[in-house]
């Protein structure tokens, strides 16, 4: 007889909250309401006993952690130590744990997973910038390591408006996951 899988945690994933990822002014427009947004969703997750892991792109000068369109236009961003590297002001990142990623998936070449198991985290709600790439591409690896995922739609943005519309799309139809509002995902980090 196969072992039932105990239902675990919830851990909120904050992603690419910071200075970078807002240069964009589609993203500038959005960044007060957004930060709010999920700055509610991290207090709700401490209140429901949910870990919050606080999710940064950064790269190194030297082009070793480089993307490919990076290497193409030769102009690297988020450097160790620059304001773009920097979580956004007013994000509340008391009692968040760090993680740092050089790919738009918060799961490549990372121990994010291994992380989340030893969390006894086995479902995710996940917020932050941008839709249609970074959160996008973290729900789908989520999927790949089989972890239920929430998408909290009210606390993602993104500067392509139709795309993040189709990932979502793509994501609770394909992949079964959530696409729930504010209350919902609130809801669903107290517990």
């Amino acid at each position: 007889m196969t072992p039932q899988r105990t239902e675990g945690r919830t851990a909120l994933l904050v992603i690419d909250m910071q200075n970078s990822y807002f240069d964009f002014p589609e993203l500038e427009e959005q960044r007060e309401s957004v930060t709010a947004k999920v700055n509610e969703l991290i207090a709700a997750a401490r209140e429901g006993g949910c870990p919050v892991l606080l999710i940064r792109t950064q790269h190194e000068r030297d082009r070793s952690t480089w993307t490919v369109n990076m290497h193409d236009d030769g102009q690297g961003f988020a450097y160790p130590g620059t304001e773009q590297s920097q979580y956004v002001a007013g994000l509340d990142t008391e009692g968040g744990v760090g993680l740092v990623k050089t790919r738009d998936s918060a799961f490549f070449d990372t121990d994010l997973a291994a992380r989340l198991r030893n969390l006894d985290a086995n479902r995710l709600v996940l917020c932050g910038i941008s839709t249609h790439s970074c959160v996008a591409q973290t729900a789908i690896d989520a999927f790949a390591h089989n972890f239920r995922v929430a998408v909290a739609r009210d606390a993602v943005a993104s500067e392509n408006a139709d795309l993040s519309q189709a990932l979502l799309a793509f994501l609770e139809d394909e992949m079964r996951q959530d696409i729930l509002h504010q209350p919902d995902s609130v809801a669903r980090l107290r517990g």
